[in-house]
């Protein structure tokens, strides 16, 4: 199918560059490249949930002797 586009000179310059080094025409490479983006757009990132990480926090000092616990806060 044969349509017109308006395309702006520097993103033009780096298609045509592109063109040459992959041997296909203009038409050709702006589809392929349009199709790769859409179909990028409709499939959702399968970004793995970030790893949690835990480990057992133990009591740093004893609660009930008043004396570490205020010797802990004045440090």
């Amino acid at each position: 199918m044969r349509t017109t586009l308006d395309i702006d000179g520097p993103i033009l310059r780096e298609l045509k560059k592109r063109q040459s080094k992959e041997g296909k025409s203009l038409g050709r490479l702006v589809s392929d490249l349009l199709a790769h983006a859409m179909q990028e757009e409709a499939t959702p990132a399968d970004d793995p949930p970030p790893a949690w990480i835990a480990k057992p926090m133990g009591a740093r000092v004893n609660l009930s002797d008043k004396e570490a616990v205020y010797r802990l806060l004045d440090r």
